[in-house]
């Protein structure tokens, strides 16, 4: 089971890297892709760790 990254929308780092590997190189373009950051606290607490997916899995 994969981790949850972005808890107010409850979307998985799974979904995060999927996205990533089909080109969304940016946190804008996670944020389209898979509705991460659009939730209640606005990426306060998931920005910096789908910063660090991108970083990892370019």
């Amino acid at each position: 089971m994969s981790d949850i990254i972005c808890l107010c929308k409850n979307i998985s780092e799974e979904t995060i890297v999927e996205a990533i590997k089909k080109g969304a190189d940016t946190v804008d373009a996670v944020k389209e892709a898979t509705g991460a950051t659009t939730g209640f606290c606005h990426g306060g607490r998931c920005k910096a760790k789908i910063e660090a997916l991108i970083e990892a899995n370019k």
